[in-house]
């Protein structure tokens, strides 16, 4: 459903954050357009934990490192299905802040 045309647009298969900002500032989207962790009386209970693990490990990682493409002449494709999956690999570099 996150890719889906008929609920996002378009172009639902961009990458495009900037969809959810109306002059700067975060706008969110009904929680029925994307269903992982579902919606209304049914709202999965681990959902604002399962976020926030989610923002603590990214804000790790970026912190201490920078991320690039092992090799950057490769294109990135993915597979429609019902999680984001890429299609084939993904090799990157952590290359650490410090050392740069």
């Amino acid at each position: 459903m996150g890719r889906m045309i008929h609920i996002w647009g378009e172009d639902a298969e961009d990458f495009r954050p900037e969809r959810w900002l109306i002059n700067g500032t975060f706008q969110p989207e009904s929680p029925f357009k994307f269903v992982a962790f579902h919606a209304g009386p049914r709202i999965c209970l681990g959902k604002d934990f399962a976020y926030r693990q989610m923002k603590i490990l990214s804000i790790a990682l970026l912190r201490f490192f920078r991320f690039k493409l092992a090799n950057e002449t490769n294109e990135v494709t993915y597979r429609t299905m019902f999680t984001l999956h890429i299609d084939g690999d993904l090799p990157l570099c952590a290359v650490s802040r410090k050392a740069a």
